[in-house]
């Protein structure tokens, strides 16, 4: 069946529900779910990407074992995580009655353009549209207000969304372009678009950051080439951009540990987030720099002790 409007629907809802009941910020919640989905596809020999998700959220209703929605590592933080995935996945199985054919593939896939698109309202690097359920809602589930993703190119009024008089349901909009752009998208065209938003072909874009930090989560190269080969496209081999993106991810996307680039105003001023481990009272980027320090100076000892010998 793949993507439906149907789908669209009961996956911005159930974002936001459990963002909402767990009080966490909507892109947070979407960068999660890209990366459990990540761990769970990156043993590529399991062989289940194809499948559609629905079977394993009814064998875990019903009570029997049903990997990977059981954590291996109870009582850690790991496993919070995941308790967390499988409840948006529970949410979207309720949406939906149990009747949805959507492959753990087509999820990623999915989720990757949502959050590509997550960009839209404020700077390049921006997402917040995600700020609030309202706001979130409004764009990608129901609203009267339009939408112009090529503003700022050439091709002005291609493929956009008129202003209505009431609110209309957005999801059909969204599975159509996605589908339009699911090969470019995939190839990664507009990664971090070097000439500003001209520089696109996709709707979306995903975002770098600054040395990592405010980055949108993309799968390992393993992952991507996956998706790929499901998709009928070439496989990885001299993207260097997306290769160090990619590999620079962490294979978890951890909610305890992401920058202040994704915490409200209000957070930051409260201090959260300051680069100090939370368990340890160290703080990682000073101890980085100290011992590149240490090397670096015994390295030049080493030396001044050479050229004197000679």
């Amino acid at each position: 069946m793949g993507i439906s409007l149907e789908f669209h629907n009961a996956l911005i809802k159930s974002i936001v529900d459990i963002s909402k009941r767990r009080g966490i910020n909507i892109f947070r919640i979407i960068k999660l779910v890209i990366s459990e989905t990540n761990w769970t596809l990156s043993p590529g020999e399991r062989g289940f990407g194809d499948k559609p998700i629905s079977k394993y959220v009814q064998k875990h209703i019903d009570g029997e074992y049903s990997y990977p929605l059981v954590s291996q590592h109870p009582g850690t933080r790991r496993e919070v995580h995941l308790n967390l995935y499988r409840d948006c996945l529970i949410r979207i199985h309720e949406y939906l009655n149990g009747d949805w054919e959507v492959s753990w593939f087509d999820f990623l896939t999915y989720l990757l353009f949502i959050q590509s698109n997550c960009h839209h309202k404020g700077g390049i690097n921006s997402h917040k549209l995600c700020r609030n359920s309202d706001s979130f809602l409004d764009f990608f589930y129901k609203s009267k207000s339009g939408f112009d993703p090529w503003y700022f190119t050439a091709d002005f009024g291609n493929n956009v969304i008129l202003e209505t008089k009431k609110a209309e349901l957005r999801g059909d909009w969204w599975v159509k372009t996605f589908e339009l752009e699911l090969n470019s998208f995939l190839m990664f065209d507009s990664l971090a678009p070097t000439r500003g938003l001209k520089g696109r072909n996709t709707t979306g874009w995903i975002v770098i950051g600054m040395n990592g930090i405010g980055s949108d989560f993309l799968p390992h190269g393993s992952v991507i080439n996956q998706l790929r080969m499901y998709y009928g496209l070439p496989t990885l081999s001299g993207e260097y951009g997306l290769g160090v993106m990619a590999a620079g991810s962490n294979v978890l996307y951890d909610l305890d540990k992401d920058d202040t680039l994704l915490l409200d105003e209000d957070d930051k001023d409260k201090g959260l987030n300051d680069g100090v481990d939370k368990n340890t009272g160290i703080n990682d980027d000073k101890c980085v720099y100290f011992n590149m320090g240490v090397c670096f100076g015994i390295g030049i000892v080493c030396i001044f002790r050479v050229l004197k010998s000679m």
